[in-house]
């Protein structure tokens, strides 16, 4: 078969694609692989289409299965030809003799290009490994020696050393959240919404680098902010320069007063000239906002702390606690020094035998750690992170009285649960609105339903609350050590508020409405809360306790479920009536309602033919949406006496929906892709300044070929959305 994109080449040499025109056996996995190429690369791609078809692997069968599917066949000849023309490296006579210039040959082992995703080194493998750890891309597993991984008899206390070269881990692809890649534009906007563009900027910049330093992100995102003001001082000293010299000007024809110049020097345009126009005191006013949306972006869970596989003081318990240890990098994982053939070696591993002066040695340490947290060297700290002098001052000032929230050298980044949950609350206060507001606008003007127009304002108040709960550091906010109890008892109330609870996060429309009225706004907003219980169709809030009897007014928990359930079945019936007919997304919602029907009922209930019906259900048979179930009456298993019974089972007509979803995204994104390919003379003619496509014709088609990228993005983008209700939230 003919490769329908002509020659593009989408998949790597381990895709469980056999070709690049052929449909994938699993659409999620395909749909994740290409994002993983679309944003890292071939390479990373080849590396994470192993994991998900060899499973968790570590990095020594990683790179085992890679150059077994990369390497090609090459007959040992050529390799002692190889072999021997290097061994005369370092040889003048030799090397003048095969007019030779010291350098090693390298062949080539590889069945194709790396562009391609052929990867044969195990430094690129490692590399390309180290980027799916570094965008929480994989999962890490294990760590335990390599004599205990597998056995049944291995205690479950003993702690993983990384430090020693025996330390296995096993490292398990993430598919659902390469999934998310396409979204993070999604989540940047969100967090412009909520936070601020400070904000938006140190969330953009941690989904760009995965994870980084609390200084680091900081800085990065200081710089961005400093070279825009230096730009616009740039812009206002160029102008305020030309009006200076025009006085200049003047006072050369004209000789001027004393009271004159004075007024001039006093000015606001030469006050600003001299000082500035007060942009030190804006940049460091700048500084700090950045400073406090970090705090701000912490305190509500939208970024998150990552723990280290071993953390600083566990690191310093094993050492102290072995009789033997081994001098390098703490912290550090030893599988990653892999020969050429792939071998795990421990590199530069000595030996040290305790002595007597142990118990100095450790004091000397615990003096020698005091002094580095108090900036004399770099500290370490049990995050994993480091303090460095090199830091930018002014951001480690600020973040002084920040250390119990953000410890030092503390590593962050995006808690996607948090995004989803916030995004959450903004789809389901929509939809809210949609069901309750314009129907209580129409049909009542009393003042009690009249604070149901800011019904949806108070629903997605309410779960924002309900997910700064789950996905807050309250621990850290409070400064309190919690106990496992304490903890399942917070978790318990997740959820659940009161009126009380979600005031700071209401709207201000819904906020001054309730301020209006009589009674003040506690009370209102509980009679408001009260009257929402009452809607059944579908529900809204239910009364955990009552709002009579209770001191704050009630509480209150919001049925995100069922308004979940809600949308997602109007989803899959718009699905099915787009896909197979208006009539077969009826027959579908019977089928849930009554349960097993024979075909002849079915086209009873749903009012049309049963030819027509019996055709439909083969239809929705065949594409996975519908299950028949054959009852013999007799043990022959006679077709003619059997009766066969139609039904939906809710998981699969779920995942067969979600499958087309994920094949119609990865089809526009390669579609896209082709595009962007085929067109790429056009966009970097586009990049230049010189109007080399001056012809009519030429600009029409670059309009045309712009418009074409710009429907497959929104396309893209909704069909996302689509996914993200139905699997995401």
């Amino acid at each position: 078969m003919p490769n329908a994109f002509g020659g593009f080449l989408h998949i790597s040499p381990l895709s469980n694609l056999s070709s690049s025109t052929s449909l994938p056996p699993s659409p999620s996995d395909a749909l994740a692989s290409n994002c993983i190429r679309d944003y890292f690369g071939p390479m990373v791609q080849t590396v994470a289409d192993c994991l998900v078809s060899r499973g968790s692997s570590t990095l020594s069968e990683l790179v085992a299965y890679i150059k077994a599917a990369c390497v090609r066949d090459w007959n040992e000849q050529r390799g002692s030809l190889v072999d021997a023309l290097n061994s005369n490296v370092g040889n003048p006579q030799e090397e003048r003799r095969m007019y030779y210039h010291g350098k090693k040959v390298h062949m080539n082992k590889a069945r194709g290009s790396e562009m391609a995703g052929f990867i044969t080194d195990p430094t690129h493998i490692r590399a390309a490994l180290l980027v799916l750890l570094q965008h929480s891309l994989v999962a890490v597993s294990g760590g335990k020696p390599k004599d205990l991984a597998g056995s049944s008899e291995a205690p479950s206390d003993v702690k993983a050393d990384p430090t020693l070269s025996q330390t296995h881990y096993t490292y398990t692809f993430l598919v659902d959240r390469a999934r998310l890649l396409p979204r993070y534009p999604r989540y940047v906007e969100r967090v412009r919404q909520i936070v601020d563009e400070n904000g938006a900027m140190i969330v953009e910049t941690l989904l760009i680098h995965g994870r980084m330093r609390a200084e680091d992100v900081l800085a990065c995102v200081w710089e961005v902010v400093k070279r825009g003001m230096d730009a616009e001082e740039e812009v206002d000293a160029s102008n305020q320069g030309t009006t200076d010299d025009d006085a200049a000007k003047e006072w050369s024809e004209d000789e001027p007063s004393m009271e004159e110049i004075e007024a001039f020097f006093s000015s606001d345009k030469v006050t600003s000239s001299k000082s500035g126009g007060g942009k030190p005191s804006r940049k460091q006013q700048a500084l700090r906002d950045i400073v406090a949306s970090f705090k701000k972006l912490t305190e509500s869970g939208f970024i998150e702390m990552v723990k280290p596989i071993a953390t600083a003081q566990e690191m310093r318990d094993l050492q102290d606690s072995e009789k033997e240890a081994n001098d390098g990098i703490h912290g550090a994982e030893y599988e990653f020094n892999v020969d050429a053939d792939g071998t795990i070696v421990a590199s530069g591993e000595k030996k040290r035998p305790r002595s007597a002066s142990c118990e100095d040695t450790k004091s000397s340490k615990k003096i020698k750690q005091s002094s580095q947290l108090n900036g004399d060297e770099n500290c370490v700290n049990d995050y994993g992170g480091t303090q460095s002098q090199s830091d930018n001052p002014d951001i480690v000032t600020l973040l002084d009285p920040l250390r119990k929230l953000i410890p030092p050298g503390s590593v962050y980044r995006v808690n996607t649960g948090m995004c989803h949950a916030s995004l959450r609350a903004f789809i389901i206060g929509r939809l809210v609105q949609e069901f309750y507001g314009p129907q209580v606008n129409v049909t009542s003007n009393t003042k009690e339903d009249n604070n149901l127009r800011h019904v949806g304002g108070i629903v997605n108040a309410a779960l924002t609350f309900a997910a700064r709960q789950e996905h807050a550091p309250i621990e850290q906010i409070l400064g309190l050590e919690e106990t496992e109890e304490d903890k399942h008892r917070r978790m318990a109330e997740w959820g659940a508020f009161t009126p009380a609870d979600i005031l700071p996060y209401l709207p201000p429309e819904a906020l001054k409405a309730l301020q209006s009225l009589v009674g003040g706004t506690l009370q209102n907003l509980s009679a408001s809360l009260i009257r929402m219980s009452q809607l059944k169709y579908p529900p809204i809030v239910v009364q955990v306790e009552d709002a009579g009897s209770h001191p704050s007014g009630g509480k209150f928990e919001i049925c995100t479920r069922q308004l979940l359930q809600r949308l997602r079945d109007r989803i899959l019936h718009r699905i099915i009536t787009q896909r197979h007919g208006l009539v077969a997304a009826r027959i579908v919602s019977i089928l849930q309602v009554k349960g097993h029907m024979e075909s002849d009922a079915i086209a009873e209930d749903a009012m049309v033919p049963a030819k027509e019906a019996r055709e439909i259900l083969h239809r929705l048979h065949r594409d996975k949406y519908i299950n028949l179930f054959d009852m013999h009456m007799t043990k022959t298993h006679n077709s003619a006496t059997a009766i066969y019974l139609w039904h939906v089972i809710q998981d699969r007509l779920m995942q067969a929906v979600l499958n087309d979803v994920y094949l119609a995204i990865f089809h526009l994104r390669l579609r896209r892709q082709h595009e962007v390919e085929v067109g790429k003379d056009w966009m970097d003619r586009a990049k230049d300044d010189n109007d080399e496509n001056a012809h009519e014709q030429d600009k029409r088609r670059y309009h045309q070929f712009c418009k074409g990228l710009e429907r497959l993005d929104c396309a893209c983008l909704q069909l996302d959305e689509t996914l993200m209700v139905l699997k995401d939230l």
